[in-house]
C-alpha cells in the first residue's frame, strides 16, 4: 500500500537549492522592499529527540559574498507512520498528513499556537513543470479556506516523490479602506514568498 512517504524523503546528505523570492509591503510607513536569494536545504544527520522518536537536523544555508554556502539556520524534522513533522524557528508544524490522499485534510499549526492553518492535498501525482527542472509525480498542498476582500491568506507547497517540498507560495496581505485628506484610499499591508527548487540531489 502506498502511503506517500517519499514525498518527504528524510535520507541524511539529501538536499534541495532554492530560488527564493520575498516581498513585504506597508502602505502605512511608505515600505516596499524585496529580496532575492539562493537557499540550500540539507538534511544534516539523524539523532533521537526528547521523546525518543527518530529525527534528523536540517541545515539551511545561503551564499555569503566569495559565493560559499554559509549555514544560516538549524531545523528538525520527524517523520512518523502519520505525520511529517518540522520545526522551523522553533515553531512545530505538521507539514505532511499520512496516508497522502486527495482531499485529506488537516491545520498545519496543530501543534503551535498560531492561527489555524487548515489545508488539504490536491492534484495528488501529477507532474508539475518550474522554471529549472520538471517533476513527474508531485502532490499540492493548499489552504482550504478561501481569501475574503479583507484578509487573503494563501498557501501552498508541491511535494515531489524522492525530492520532498519542490514549490512554495505564501501570502499574507490585508487590505483596508481608509480616509486620507478626505479622500477614500486602499492601503496594504503584509508579506509574500515564494521558492522554487532549481536543483536537488544527494552527497
Amino acid at each position: 500500500v502506498d502511503l506517500g512517504y517519499d514525498y518527504y524523503p528524510t535520507a541524511v546528505g539529501s538536499w534541495v537549492e532554492y530560488q527564493v523570492d520575498s516581498l513585504w509591503r506597508d502602505d502605512y510607513t511608505d515600505v516596499l522592499d524585496s529580496v532575492q536569494y539562493r537557499l540550500l536545504v540539507r538534511v544534516e544527520e539523524a539523532y533521537t529527540d526528547m521523546a525518543g522518536r527518530p529525527a534528523f537536523r536540517v541545515i539551511r544555508s545561503t551564499r555569503d559574498a566569495e559565493g560559499q554556502w554559509v549555514p544560516r539556520d538549524v531545523w528538525t524534522t520527524t517523520v512518523s507512520s502519520t505525520a511529517a513533522e518540522l520545526t522551523e524557528e522553533n515553531q512545530r508544524r505538521l507539514k505532511l498528513s499520512f496516508p497522502v490522499r486527495a482531499g485529506r485534510a488537516w491545520n498545519i499549526n496543530v501543534f503551535n499556537t498560531e492561527d489555524e492553518l487548515s489545508v488539504a492535498y490536491r492534484d495528488l501525482g501529477q507532474p508539475l513543470q518550474l522554471d529549472s527542472a520538471s517533476f513527474p509525480e508531485t502532490v499540492l498542498v493548499r489552504n482550504t479556506v478561501p481569501p475574503n476582500q479583507v484578509d487573503n491568506k494563501d498557501f501552498e507547497e508541491h511535494y515531489a516523490r524522492n525530492v520532498g517540498m519542490v514549490r512554495k507560495y505564501q501570502m499574507d496581505m490585508n487590505t483596508q479602506m481608509v480616509v486620507v485628506n478626505g479622500q477614500f484610499v486602499i492601503r496594504k499591508k503584509g508579506w509574500r514568498l515564494k521558492m522554487q527548487a532549481i536543483s536537488f540531489g544527494n552527497d
